[in-house]
């Protein structure tokens, strides 16, 4: 064996050698073990930093609580609270002020504007606080600390509709994103430079149903729904084809189709919604159960932009889930009962709002039944119920504001990770 492979020396210790000494601050060389849960993301002192916005003169500090985001979040009326700083005197000032603001911005390329897209955009909040007013006339100099708070409103600007929640979605030649902003203004005498510096939030509020959800379709509804408050039936129509002369059918051949489901429509998301569907077809017995096993539920989400005025629609759908469907019971002839469940989307990410004439989120139950493929000359029956989805279950609120100590939780589901925001640096 050459030199270079002769194995190492070992030294063997006796029992009564002493152990290594340890030290409790570790080497430069040294890793440590730690038994606490894993953080990720940034160091506490990267983390301190987080929300401060620096201009040459000015120091935004804002105090939200920390959701996990690189960017402050707020739940439903939630107060932005911060500390403006001046980094260095200002000479000259005639006000400083903080406002809130919102905007829902669509941009649209049409064929004779594709070089200039016509861009419209609409104002959903603009609150204003001033923290130094000069005496008229006058001006004057300003340094230090000066503390606000501006909460945001529940209803948009001049309008009746629920303040939406920070969103972007794009489609072919249009996109539209709804943009919040804390904006600070320091206003000079003259024509000397004005200050500003603006702050990106999101506003993410939360959604709950009023009434209590329904659990399954009780089976005396199914049968009977008119003496239930607690469901509604919703009759299905037959759809011919284009080409096809309904006229010359005798509607008394066509079965008999109906949905039943509770009648608020309005529940979680990531919920079960049960519904029952009734197939009657007395005069073609084997017809109902045929149909039962062409019977497709799904949940449609929606989202809608109005573009050139509100005079034309930009419309994308997605598909959020299909139902689980079961046959209940075809002991009767001609008549097949169907049980169903629809999970509602996934858990604290949908919500149902609109802007009118500008921005919508939209959901609905789609039905679709497709005649057997030996049935000819025959319709398909469809059916949409819209419907209305909150961000968290009935009977959350006031357990969760105990818990945050009356601070309202943002829905985080709102916010697509993935999701491209135009941020806005701070000038």
């Amino acid at each position: 064996m050459e030199p270079a492979e002769q194995p190492p020396a070992y030294c063997w210790f006796s029992s009564n050698s002493p152990a290594p000494l340890y030290s409790e601050c570790p080497g430069a060389l040294e890793r440590v073990l730690q038994t606490g849960p894993c953080v990720t993301g940034a160091s506490p002192a990267q983390d301190a930093q987080k929300f401060i916005y620096k201009s040459d003169s000015l120091e935004v500090r804002l105090h939200p609580p920390r959701w996990g985001w690189t960017l402050p979040a707020y739940g439903l009326a939630g107060i932005v609270e911060g500390c403006l700083t001046f980094r260095k005197t200002c000479s000259h000032v005639l006000e400083v002020s903080v406002s809130l603001q919102g905007y829902l911005t669509t941009s649209a390329s049409q064929h004779a504007s594709i070089a200039v897209p016509g861009i419209s955009k609409v104002t959903l909040v603009n609150s204003k606080t001033v923290l130094f007013s000069a005496p008229a006339g006058n001006a004057a100099s300003v340094d230090g600390e000066h503390p606000f708070a501006l909460q945001f409103p529940h209803y948009i600007e001049r309008g009746t509709e629920p303040l939406p929640p920070s969103y972007t979605v794009f489609q072919p030649g249009v996109t539209t994103e709804i943009t919040y902003q804390l904006r600070v203004d320091v206003v000079r005498k003259g024509l000397r430079r004005h200050e500003k510096l603006t702050v990106p939030i999101l506003y993410l509020p939360k959604s709950r149903p009023l009434m209590p959800p329904l659990e399954q379709i009780p089976w005396s509804a199914r049968v009977d729904s008119e003496n239930d408050e607690r469901v509604c039936t919703i009759d299905v129509r037959p759809v011919w084809p284009s080409r096809h002369d309904a006229s010359a059918y005798d509607r008394e051949d066509l079965p008999a189709i109906s949905l039943t489901m509770p009648t608020s429509k309005h529940f979680a998301s990531g919920d079960t919604i049960p519904l029952s569907l009734k197939i009657e077809s007395p005069r073609s017995p084997a017809l109902a159960k045929l149909l039962s096993y062409n019977a497709h539920l799904s949940l449609v989400k929606r989202q809608k932009t109005w573009i050139s005025l509100g005079r034309q629609v930009s419309i994308r759908e997605i598909m959020l889930s299909r139902a689980d469907v079961y046959l209940a019971d075809d002991s009767q002839e001609g008549i097949a009962y169907l049980r169903m469940e629809l999970q509602a989307g996934e858990a604290g990410r949908e919500c149902s709002w609109r802007v009118e004439n500008s921005v919508a989120v939209e959901h609905v139950i789609r039905l679709v039944i497709t005649p057997p493929e030996h049935v000819k000359n025959f319709p398909t029956h469809r059916c949409e119920v819209p419907i209305s989805l909150t961000t968290d279950p009935y009977g959350t609120l006031q357990s969760e504001l105990l818990a945050m100590q009356g601070i309202p939780f943002p829905a985080l589901g709102l916010s697509d990770p993935g999701r491209h925001l135009r941020l806005q640096r701070a000038t």
